[in-house]
């Protein structure tokens, strides 16, 4: 059990030095971030908790002092996380560091059936303790790090190695240690991926339906929202949620031209003097540009790329859902959503064919054989011409 442990805070050459000859000595980390997209404009990785051993590091990447040597060690080669895919992917934004190999504790207790599959869940599960839940919202810039804050982030990796440890004893003895390690192995190069940004991020969700008045006003709208939430440092759905915005775009569609405070929707508290002038400004500035430069509705999109043959889509989905609960899994492990529709596409296209359009992986494809050579032996009894 956890009770005031100690760790080291790595924030000076000293520290980091001796956190890198420990690395060297070890064949496994494990490793946690803490980032603060809750608290400033630009998201930032402000924490790495790193155990190893009987040893508890902070990395502070804040302090001015270039951590990157760590990640070259041999213990950050193979690592221990709890729900990898924002790490994984913080750290590559960060330092271009992906390890060889990983072991995620939540996927792990996922591919076991596991119903709760948050690390203090599992903790409480496995080893009766409670996780402090007090921090999770904290600002990770704040220099000093107080006390109670490292605490809360080393908890994170405490458990880490022991859970791994009881997590790959039942993945062996059910048979699944190498579907997850198929799937972290996917997780590591997904990470890798530059994120899908939208070309025009100002078209929030809820936008489609608006005309191009409407549409003109939005952009305007969410152009003084980035800049207002560069300027103070914060994230933009502090400034004005994305609820709020789509409000005040309809409340000055129905009064438009005319701009009137008291026609919209109850702005922030902190909307007044400089901002507020700010703000009238900038619906001013909608206004009086041109309807030739208002933007336009998109157009509807594309149809998929398959339209599943509605019988065989149904009858996929029945197996799939009695094979999970047979395997005591999540259905959706199986096959998601949008692989049953590849799964189900018309016609005689061959069956590897649709598994390797719907991405599946090696293990799912061999429970997909499984579940076809007892429901569709002749491949062709449902969803042919």
């Amino acid at each position: 059990m956890m009770q005031n442990e100690k760790y080291i805070l790595v924030d000076n050459e000293e520290s980091l030095a001796n956190l890198v000859a420990d690395l060297e000595l070890y064949d496994m980390a494990a490793v946690d971030t803490e980032a603060d997209s809750m608290h400033h404009y630009h998201a930032r990785l402000c924490l790495i908790q790193i155990t190893i051993g009987e040893h508890h590091y902070i990395v502070d990447p804040l302090c001015g002092v270039d951590i990157s040597p760590l990640f070259s060690t041999k213990a950050m080669q193979t690592v221990i996380f709890h729900g990898a895919d924002y790490d994984l992917r913080l750290l590559w934004q960060a330092y271009q560091y992906s390890p060889k190999s990983i072991f995620d504790t939540m996927l792990a207790a996922k591919f076991l059936g596991a119903q709760h599959l948050g690390l203090a869940d599992l903790v409480r599960e496995n080893f009766g303790d409670e996780l402090k839940k007090e921090n999770q919202r904290a600002d990770w810039t704040i220099r000093p790090l107080p006390l109670e804050m490292c605490e809360y982030a080393i908890h994170d990796t405490f458990y880490l190695h022991e859970l791994c440890a009881i997590l790959s004893e039942k993945l062996i003895a059910a048979g699944r240690m190498g579907w997850l390690m198929e799937q972290c192995n996917a997780l590591i190069e997904h990470a890798k991926m530059p994120s899908e940004r939208t070309r025009e991020q100002w078209r929030l969700t809820g936008s489609s339906l608006f005309n191009p008045c409407s549409l003109n006003i939005l952009k305007h709208l969410w152009e003084w929202r980035e800049a207002q939430a560069e300027a103070m440092d914060r994230p933009p759905y502090k400034v004005m949620p994305a609820e709020l915005m789509l409000a005040i775009v309809r409340a000055m569609n129905a009064h438009y031209p005319e701009i009137k405070i008291e026609n919209l929707p109850k702005l922030p508290r902190n909307f007044r003097d400089e901002r507020l002038d700010s703000f009238k400004a900038m619906l001013e500035s909608a206004v009086a540009t041109p309807e030739s430069e208002w933007p336009e509705r998109l157009p509807k999109a594309p149809p998929p790329p398959v339209i599943p043959h509605s019988e065989l889509l149904a009858a996929l989905k029945i197996w799939r859902d009695e094979e999970a609960a047979k395997l005591k899994l999540d259905p959706s492990l199986l096959a998601n959503k949008g692989q049953l529709i590849w799964l189900a596409a018309p016609g005689d296209m061959p069956w590897e064919v649709r598994y390797n359009e719907a991405h599946l992986m090696e293990w799912q494809k061999k429970i997909w054989n499984g579940i076809l050579r007892e429901k569709l032996p002749s491949a062709k009894r449902i969803g042919e011409d």
